[in-house]
């Protein structure tokens, strides 16, 4: 009886493996030059960024599943069992009607990954609930139709028969005026593709494959590629993506072909071509688009797209980025010379266009393994992201002035909802993402926050630091095995100050051409490497702006907290 027990063991073990193993049905014309890990693979020490993922792990589990598939229920025509949450989910604001149900697609995401970052059993059980409902709605419409939009059906109804137009961020059709219907789209099929991926709950895919269908068949299918254009006007975030994702699972080439039928050309034939067409653009309605442009070229090989991509990210943070690594003011590019003049908006860098760059940038460096892309990575997520929460209830801002003296308006746990609550539940649910890289040979430390990292062989990394407050990280090798471990040099040190010693030894050591400092040996269990991150007190500017200065140490962009009281209003 105990070999059949452990028989039939094994046998569901191997078929797990093989489930996952199975997950992926194409392979990307494109692979990864360097991959980044699995959140699960990577676990945050104590440190300022596990202080907020842990707030915010409570968090998500704290907010009602029923509140958040209310108008999922409504628009299937069914009963809701709840009222849903307020503001952007159900208030009507300045003419229009409000944003139903965008931020499941947000929760779907962020939750999947703060699974994926920590195991919590007690996830699943929520999304089984959530997904078990979703496919209730689903199977209610009969044609795998499922939006919480307010009358979805009919304004894709117009929009197939030519009666609509767009601006952004609305599409209006002769009796409504609807606010990113396939943006929402976007972000539920997002989410329930991490729902799959990360949590390995097959429902997820075949919601999300039934979406698919819906819209490439009753919708893409009908319009002619100018009605297409003309749809994507309206903010539709990386659609083009979600179709992607789609084929990677399924390996059905339709939804490769829909995902090319998908891309703005207003945004990536002038980039494409080196055109800065950005001033005046909605910065957070383009940056997930290019995020989509880059997944399609991975799986169709077009250059164009990855060129446009690539063109993007380089002008947004060259010309387009503040010093702390947030981009735009009042949510719109500008141009370079007006820095000055935006400092004094109380309307600053939106938290949503730095998440969505960072998705951006995660994407292109494991495309192309750019040290440079790493380093704009750290200055956004120390200097813009991680000062954005609350550190008493983990809750993040919209904007974030760059006027001195100015303050910070935290949004509520139950009452905001706007997209920078959606971008924040994603972002703090993989704040081990970017830390650590591999190749087959090396193992990469991006940047220098407290974890441990598992790889191949049984080998762990743990990083010790607490840093920025010191200057130095301290790695523990766990296993047996010979292979590259390489350590990000950063600009703000420079090639000729970091030092190394391991085991106590001081190491003759240099940065690569490839930005990282290379120890290949035998490493055996106990191994310890003591890495001295000299920093130093840097005047810098905002950006083009003369009259106004910022001070940095190291990368760690300096403020200083000020008193309620001696606030003045400006």
């Amino acid at each position: 009886m105990k070999n059949v027990l452990a028989l039939f063991y094994c046998f569901l073990v191997f078929s797990g493996v093989c489930a996952q193993e199975n997950k992926t049905k194409a392979s990307p014309a494109n692979r990864d030059k360097i991959s980044l890990f699995s959140l699960q693979d990577v676990r945050l020490l104590d440190s300022d960024f596990k202080h907020i993922m842990d707030l915010n792990h409570e968090y998500l589990l704290s907010l009602e599943p029923d509140k958040l598939l209310s108008w999922f229920w409504r628009e299937a025509g069914l009963t809701p069992k709840a009222q849903p949450y307020p503001f952007w989910e159900s208030e009507w604001m300045g003419g229009h009607g409000p944003l139903p149900g965008h931020i499941m697609g947000f929760y779907l995401s962020g939750i999947s990954m703060m699974y994926d970052s920590t195991g919590d059993a007690a996830i699943l059980e929520r999304l089984n609930y959530i997904l078990k409902e979703l496919a209730i709605c689903q199977q209610a419409g009969g044609d795998g139709y499922l939006l919480p939009t307010i009358n979805g059906r009919a304004v894709f109804e117009n929009v197939v028969h030519g009666n609509f137009e767009t601006s952004n961020p609305f599409i209006d059709t002769p009796h409504d005026k609807t606010w990113e219907p396939v943006y929402v789209m976007n972000k539920i099929m997002l989410g329930l593709y991490q729902v799959y991926m990360r949590c390995n709950l097959p429902q997820a895919k075949d919601i999300l494959v039934k979406m698919a269908d819906w819209f490439g068949y009753s919708i893409l299918d009908k319009l002619s590629h100018e009605d297409i254009q003309k749809l994507l006007v309206c903010e539709h975030g990386s659609i083009n993506e979600s179709f992607v994702d789609v084929y990677e699972i399924t390996g059905e080439k339709r939804y490769l072909k829909w995902a090319q039928m998908l891309n703005d050309e207003d945004m990536w034939v002038p980039m494409s071509e080196g055109r800065d067409i950005l001033q005046g653009w909605h910065a957070n309605t383009q940056i997930p688009k290019f995020t989509g442009f880059e997944s399609v070229y991975r799986y169709d090989g077009n250059e164009k797209f990855t060129k446009a991509a690539r063109f993007f990210w380089k002008t947004v943070v060259d010309k387009h980025t503040w010093v702390m690594g947030g981009n735009s003011t009042g949510e719109h590019f500008f141009a370079p010379e007006e820095f000055e003049r935006r400092i004094e908006h109380n309307g600053g860098p939106e938290s949503c266009n730095s998440v969505n760059m960072l998705r951006l940038t995660e994407r292109l460096f494991c495309d192309y393994g750019e040290v440079e892309k790493v380093d704009y990575y750290e200055n956004v997520l120390f200097n813009h992201i991680l000062a954005n929460y609350d550190p008493d209830q983990g809750m993040c801002v919209y904007y974030t002035s760059m006027k001195p003296g100015h303050y910070k308006v935290y949004g509520t746990p139950y009452d905001s909802f706007w997209c920078c609550t959606g971008t924040g539940f994603e972002q703090t649910s993989k704040f081990g993402q970017m830390i650590y890289a591999h190749t087959d040979e090396a193992l990469y430390v991006n940047m220098f926050i407290p974890s441990v990292v598992s790889w191949k062989e049984n080998i762990q990394v743990r990083q010790e630091t607490s840093f920025p407050d010191e200057s130095s990280t301290h790695l523990t090798i766990s296993g047996d095995s010979e292979f590259d471990l390489k350590v990000r040099c950063p600009y703000w040190v420079g090639t000729s100050s970091l030092t190394v010693m391991i085991n106590g030894k001081r190491q003759k050591v240099k940065a690569g051409a490839d930005g990282y400092i290379s120890i290949n040996r035998h490493w055996k269990d106990g191994d310890r490497v003591d890495i001295d991150l000299p920093m130093k007190v840097e005047v810098v500017p905002l950006n083009q702006a003369s009259h106004y200065i910022a001070l940095k140490y190291g990368p760690i962009v300096l403020g200083v907290r000020i008193p309620d009281a001696q606030l003045q209003k400006a």
